[in-house]
């Protein structure tokens, strides 16, 4: 594993210090918080594919209730 330094201005890493458990290093600590904004972000396009779906039913449901109308 190679290791590299970066540099944090001191209210960055004031912030992150906020979200690191005591034993935690700032590596899992960022790592945590990247699966945090990618579960959400993953959680979104769920949500816009599902309401997406909605629609495309909804639209399917209607084209259905037409055709049936004009057979009875």
């Amino acid at each position: 594993m190679t290791v590299t330094t970066i540099k944090l201005e001191q209210k960055t890493k004031s912030a992150l210090d906020c979200f690191k458990e005591k034993t935690q290093s700032y590596d899992k600590t960022i790592m945590k918080l990247i699966s945090l904004v990618e579960r959400k972000n993953l959680l979104q396009k769920l949500e816009e594919g599902y309401k997406q779906m909605g629609k495309e039913d909804l639209q399917i449901l209607h084209e259905w209730e037409n055709a049936s109308s004009d057979v009875s």
